[in-house]
C-alpha cells in the first residue's frame, strides 16, 4: 500500500451557520481575505459548504492555519482578552464578533483543533525513579 502524506498541515476547523452559504461566501470570503492582508500572508485560510441544510440553515467550516492563527495573536492583542479556556476557542469568540462588527451575523463554534499524536510516555520513566526509590515503596 502506497501510503503519502499529507501536503498541507493539520488545521484548525471552525463550523458555522447562516441562512444563504452562496450568497454569504463571497461575503465570508472577501472578510477573510482582509485578516489575510493584515498578517501578510496568503492560503492559510479555507471556507467550504458542509453540504447540510436543516430548516433553511445552510452549515459550513472555515479551516485556518494553526500559524496563522498565532500570527493573528501578535497583530490582534484582544484575542486574548476573550473569555475562554483554550487559545482557539478565544479566536473563535473574536472572530464571531469581528464578523458582527461587518454587520455579518453567523453561528460560529470550534469544531476541530489539531493534536500531536503521542504514543507511549513522553517522559522518561527512568529519570523520574531510581532503584533506591522503587525498593522503598515495595
Amino acid at each position: 500500500m502506497n501510503r503519502r502524506s499529507a501536503e498541507k498541515p493539520p488545521m484548525i476547523v471552525v463550523s458555522g451557520s447562516c441562512v444563504n452559504f452562496e450568497q454569504e461566501r463571497p461575503k465570508i470570503i472577501a472578510f477573510l481575505e482582509t485578516l489575510e492582508q493584515g498578517a501578510r500572508t496568503k492560503g492559510n485560510i479555507e471556507c467550504s459548504s458542509v453540504g447540510k441544510k436543516y430548516l433553511g440553515w445552510d452549515f459550513f467550516y472555515i479551516y485556518f492555519d494553526p500559524d496563522f492563527v498565532g500570527v493573528l495573536l501578535d497583530l490582534y492583542p484582544d484575542i486574548q482578552k476573550q473569555e475562554a479556556n483554550d487559545l482557539e476557542n478565544r479566536f473563535v469568540i473574536w472572530l464571531d464578533k469581528q464578523f458582527g462588527k461587518k454587520k455579518l451575523k453567523y453561528n460560529l463554534k470550534l469544531s476541530d483543533v489539531p493534536h500531536e499524536q503521542a504514543r507511549g510516555f513522553k517522559l522518561n520513566p527512568d529519570d523520574y525513579r531510581s532503584d533506591d526509590w522503587m525498593e522503598r515503596y515495595r
